[in-house]
């Protein structure tokens, strides 16, 4: 088992005040049943979409917002790509309130409907714990109603509200909670990747701050798009509905993160260097490298497939992400071969030629935007950030990494 935590500590979990789910077990039948495309032998995943409708959100959806036109934007895209045959819609506080499902060549009146009554008054009368935000048991919720073939896309602001409770003091038990949650989810499925999007909307209503003391502000704020499911569903979803097609302002950062060690298809360039391919292992051993007669350099180039890691470009061409244990400096370049299956070029120079094996790991770390992102204090509301932020996604970060620090491996020999 992946988990490693202590079973006391998950009593304790389970008995905060705060953090029962009185109304999940009594809600699971809101959610439509699995759908096999008539089109494809394989089976489409269902994708369910819970938005918190606690209090800290209503400023999010009071009127014509940046936050109604990405969600709604988002969804239409789901639908109309064919990615799949059922949507389910929730709102999620306390408890989870289903809203309807859009199924196959339905109209998306239902879709649409739902998205136009986003708003305070519709948020207040649908029910549930609307003053507090336990993020930690909102994500707890949704993964346990979340079964193989199935997507789950929460929308939240992020914001852990705890009512009297100190804030401050639970924000450590908010990150081990993540941890533990997404921990024991990985177990049931391994192939599980997460995707965070960090969104911006205007914002005119109630910001409560960690004391829950009520802050007038109209104003940008950032709100979060979590997304759950198995690795090959999220990378297609990607694809129909790219990151660059968000409505609303768009994405404005984002983090990925899948297993580590997973095999990528990769192979060496037989056009850059000076080299003999070996005939045994032609796409990891080179034999006899020399020096490039017009630069006076060794060099030689990999060519890769990291497209199942659900990276970003940034992430990928920056160096400081990769551990090289070679003597051979490391470039890393889209690949002009991409119509073939491969993504990114490593390309490999030195002054003299090193033999032995050339390892490259790709390192699974946390972006930077994480932590620009938090807010340590959660007095006011800071411009751009959100309090807390970084403990959820260290939650996600530190289940994905207890037992391997790399999302994967690429050996070369030299001979």
């Amino acid at each position: 088992m992946r988990n490693k935590y202590f079973l006391g500590f998950l009593i304790f979990m389970a008995c905060l005040p705060f953090a029962c789910n009185e109304g999940r077990k009594e809600n699971t039948n809101g959610k439509a049943p699995l759908v096999i495309s008539d089109e494809q032998s394989e089976i489409k995943p269902v994708v369910n979409i819970y938005i918190e409708n606690s209090g800290s959100m209503d400023g999010y959806v009071n009127g014509d917002t940046e936050f109604k036109q990405a969600i709604f934007g988002y969804l239409g895209k789901i639908k109309m790509s064919g990615f799949t045959d059922t949507l389910n819609l929730f709102y999620i506080n306390s408890l989870i309130l289903p809203q309807g499902t859009v199924i196959k060549d339905s109209n998306a009146v239902i879709m649409q409907d739902f998205v136009q009554k986003l708003n305070p008054a519709t948020f207040k009368s649908k029910g549930g714990n609307l003053g507090i935000s336990d993020i930690a048991n909102v994500i707890k919720t949704v993964l346990s109603e979340t079964q193989q073939n199935e997507i789950a896309i929460l929308v939240t602001d992020g914001i852990f509200s705890p009512g009297k409770a100190n804030a401050a003091d639970y924000l450590s038990i908010q990150q081990t909670g993540i941890a533990v949650s997404v921990d024991e989810y990985l177990d049931k499925y391994p192939n599980t990747a997460v995707i965070v999007y960090q969104l911006s909307s205007n914002f005119k209503g109630i910001f409560y701050n960690k004391a829950d003391a009520k802050i007038s502000i109209n104003e940008q704020r950032p709100y979060y798009m979590y997304i759950f499911g198995d690795a090959k569903y999220l990378s297609d979803l990607r694809k129909k509905a790219p990151d660059n097609d968000f409505k609303g302002g768009g994405i404005k950062n984002v983090f990925s993160i899948v297993s580590g060690s997973q095999p990528v298809k990769y192979f060496i360039n037989p056009s850059i260097g000076k080299f003999k391919k070996s005939k045994k292992e032609t796409k990891t051993t080179i034999e006899d490298l020399k020096k490039d007669s017009h630069t006076g350099k060794v060099k030689f180039a990999v060519n890769v497939d990291f497209s199942g890691l659900l990276l970003d470009e940034d992430y990928l061409l920056n160096s400081n992400n990769y551990e090289n244990n070679s003597k051979y400096d490391l470039e890393i370049k889209p690949s002009t071969t991409k119509g073939k299956g491969y993504t990114h070029t490593l390309n490999f120079s030195s002054d003299k030629v090193s033999k032995g094996d050339v390892v490259v790991r790709l390192k699974i770390v946390l972006p930077a935007w994480v932590g620009d992102a938090n807010d340590d204090d959660g007095s006011t509301a800071s411009e751009g950030k959100t309090y807390g932020i970084k403990y959820q996604i260290d939650g996600i970060f530190d289940a994905f990494t207890f037992d391997n620090k790399y999302y994967t491996e690429i050996k070369i020999n030299i001979k």
